[in-house]
């Protein structure tokens, strides 16, 4: 008889355990899918760099984001290997016949041929491709592209005033977008790094995006693509991965950003197929 009242003690004391934990897996579930209803993909947008003339990787690129369903794109310099004039044609139409609407800064590869024929380091690319700078917002996210390629005079004093203007807004998110980063934990080839004076504005620019509180800054420039954080933990840098085969150890890549709508977001790094 004792046996038998342990044993069904024993059994009703599974079945009660079982009914826990079937009960706390449901409503953990129910949790989960509340949180995905309320978590919804707002905005996504793709980020390639560092082409280098290799418009063929870059047209792939662009097709892969399209099909990815980004909206946009942000090219982060370095479209050519010299600036020349027939190149930054040769890559405009490449973005052109994407049918996604971009957005471009240069990089320092595409300020040689200018200045190499004595004139203005951006002649070239602004006869191609407009200014340099540029902000716009989407969703609530501000975007704010600042062209630091210039590897003698870095940031113009106009675009110093964009920066400290546009950033005092009060936008759900900020993104900055730059060809070089003025910081990387282990990397030396960062903005400034030939040039002491753009040194010292490297140092000013990751003060600004430190104080001025930007939640995301996305630079090229390095052929490798690396999340970390600023100094003091304040900003997410991204550094975008090279289209180009060239110096790159990972191979052609691109990024795709998504957004949600409480306005976390996150970076997927994908290899060009």
């Amino acid at each position: 008889m004792k046996k038998l009242f342990f044993s069904l003690v024993v059994l009703i004391s599974i079945g009660f355990l079982w009914f826990k934990v079937t009960e706390l897996s449901n409503q953990k579930e129910e949790r989960a899918q509340a949180v995905k209803i309320q978590k919804k993909e707002i905005l996504r947008f793709a980020l390639v760099a560092d082409s280098e003339n290799d418009n063929d990787d870059l047209a792939k690129a662009l097709s892969q984001a399209k099909s990815a369903g980004a909206s946009f794109v942000v090219m982060l310099g370095d479209l050519t290997k010299l600036g020349e004039i027939g190149d930054l044609l040769n890559s405009k139409a490449v973005f052109d016949k994407s049918g996604l609407s971009y957005y471009v800064t240069p990089g320092d590869h595409d300020l040689w041929d200018s200045r190499n024929h004595g004139d203005e380091a951006l002649t070239n690319y602004v006869q191609v491709f407009g200014k340099p700078s540029k902000v716009f917002e989407k969703e609530g996210v501000e975007f704010l592209i600042i062209d630091n390629s210039d590897i003698y005079k870095g940031i113009s004093g106009s675009d110093w005033d964009l920066l400290n203007s546009t950033l005092n807004n009060t936008a759900k998110l900020k993104f900055v977008f730059s060809h070089k980063t003025p910081y990387h934990p282990q990397s030396s080839h960062i903005m400034g790094s030939e040039n002491a004076d753009v040194s010292k504005q490297a140092q000013e620019y990751l003060n600004l995006l430190e104080n001025k509180k930007v939640d995301g800054f996305f630079s090229g420039d390095l052929h490798f693509f690396a999340e970390f954080k600023s100094p003091n933990q304040a900003v997410k840098i991204t550094t975008v991965g090279a289209i180009d085969s060239d110096r790159n150890f990972q191979g052609p890549r691109f990024e795709i950003v998504k957004v949600y709508s409480d306005y976390s977001w996150e970076t997927d790094d994908l290899e060009i197929k």
